[in-house]
């Protein structure tokens, strides 16, 4: 009788143990310049030619996090989509705070560490000639409704214009402002350094004052084939 009450008690500690297992959320965001558009004629019918292989990132991806100790190995399918956000995914949390991104059809891609907190977003762009050199910038995905958050994922300092306050963000940093004071807009310009020590505007704009939306400037360096700026942004809204 003690010997099942013993093992009952063991059990039970377990199936706690993995109904309180940490749990931790990724998104990833993948920047960069899309291949140039074409097209050729068949029949007489216009059809649009795919993009070279690497010119994009994979659209499909196999996540997979080390399981806690005593379960079995999972993956996750996940899509991704160039400047677009992907689904959110929620897992245990590994020990090992990291993640391997790969492939869906097989092969290795890329290894996520994980931001602090319980939800990461991963910012992936080229490293190399193609997509199949990736690197990522990894912050935590903890913004709130009425945060206004600028992302420095490019190798420079960037100005920031926040109304009348100037500041600097540092590469691989993040900045959070909020519109306060009951103000409707703020007016909002981000600076990058040209190659003669000058600053130029890559973007200029006036941010409304939302207080359920969580806006997001991504600044990241352009791969693009001739483009007529170095650094861009890429705004994003969503809401909380």
């Amino acid at each position: 009788m003690k010997l099942c009450l013993s093992m009952l008690l063991v059990l039970s500690s377990s199936l706690f143990s993995q109904e309180q297992a940490v749990k931790h959320s990724l998104r990833i965001l993948p920047l960069g310049d899309p291949p140039p558009f074409q097209q050729e004629i068949r029949d007489g019918i216009r059809h649009e030619i795919p993009p070279e292989e690497g010119t994009i990132p994979p659209r499909d991806l196999k996540i997979s996090p080390k399981p806690p100790e005593g379960q079995e190995p999972v993956s996750f399918p996940m899509k991704l989509r160039l400047g677009y956000m992907s689904a959110p995914m929620t897992f245990p949390l590994p020990p090992d705070r990291k993640i391997d991104a790969d492939l869906q059809d097989g092969g290795s891609w890329l290894d996520i560490p994980l931001a602090a907190g319980d939800a990461t977003l991963a910012l992936v762009f080229r490293g190399g000639k193609d997509w199949y050199q990736p690197r990522v910038l990894s912050v935590p995905d903890d913004a709130k409704g009425g945060d206004v958050v600028f992302l420095n994922v490019t190798g420079k300092p960037m100005g920031i214009v926040w109304g009348q306050e100037k500041l600097k963000l540092e590469p691989g940093k993040r900045l959070v402002r909020r519109i306060d004071g009951g103000a409707k807009a703020v007016a909002v310009s981000i600076l990058y350094p040209t190659a003669a020590g000058a600053l130029k505007a890559c973007l200029s704009t006036q941010v409304e004052n939302e207080a359920k939306t969580c806006q997001q400037f991504v600044i990241y360096a352009a791969d693009g084939v001739n483009t007529k700026e170095p650094v861009k942004v890429l705004p994003l809204s969503e809401q909380i």
